[in-house]
């Protein structure tokens, strides 16, 4: 039986967060936030303002869930992470009945697999990614810590995606492909060639520039 869960943030993200542990009956005792969030969701569970709030449980008694969506450029998602993580707070990965996961891949602490995603045999997710709705993982690829595979972006086989890295909606990249450390790549952009660290790429034809 896992522990009690603290949700940090209200918005979309969290709210889908909280519908599929709600499927997968977890319990949800709190979420902090400057703002309730207008989602039924969090309507019986207790709200703290401040992320301090958290301390007052100690960190074998709950656990955490990340419900800060992932942008490009923002950072807040990830610095949360760290700060607790090293406070020795446990950050629960929460994945999707409706999604599919192989037994042969390997999972972060944190990861989240929402409905319809796909993540093949051999495949490696780091901390604190974010594999969204209806997105295709294919076999032998390693994501890094806090990317975000946004919803239906496909990730052919052989892929590496570097750490803080953002594979935007229905971006294509094909087989063996390197992206670097800190990468965007557009919406519906295919991606045909490397990308280097710090790099954005635009269009159907991936014109890739840095950051």
């Amino acid at each position: 039986m896992t522990k009690p869960i603290i949700m940090l943030g209200s918005g979309g993200h969290a709210a889908v967060l909280a519908d599929i542990m709600q499927q997968l009956n977890y319990t949800l005792i709190a979420v902090v936030s400057p703002n309730r969030g207008e989602s039924a969701l969090f309507s019986c569970v207790q709200h703290f303002d401040s992320d301090d709030d958290i301390l007052q449980f100690s960190n074998d008694e709950v656990k955490l869930v990340n419900g800060l969506g992932a942008l490009p450029g923002q950072h807040l998602r990830h610095q949360l992470f760290d700060r607790f993580t090293q406070l020795k707070y446990q950050f629960e990965s929460i994945v999707s009945p409706y999604s599919m996961l192989s037994q042969y891949s390997t999972l972060g602490t944190g990861v989240q697999i929402l409905a319809g995603a796909i993540v093949q045999t051999g495949c490696v997710v780091g901390n604190g990614t974010i594999i969204n709705s209806g997105a295709i993982i294919e076999h032998d690829c390693h994501i890094g810590i806090h990317c975000h595979i946004a919803p239906g972006a496909t990730i052919c086989g052989g892929v590496h995606v570097g750490e803080y890295s953002h594979i935007a909606t229905g971006a294509n990249i094909i087989q063996g492909i390197s992206i670097g450390k800190n990468c965007v790549v557009s919406a519906g952009a295919t991606i045909t060639k490397d990308m280097p660290d710090n790099s954005i790429a635009y269009g159907y034809r991936s014109k890739v520039e840095k950051r």
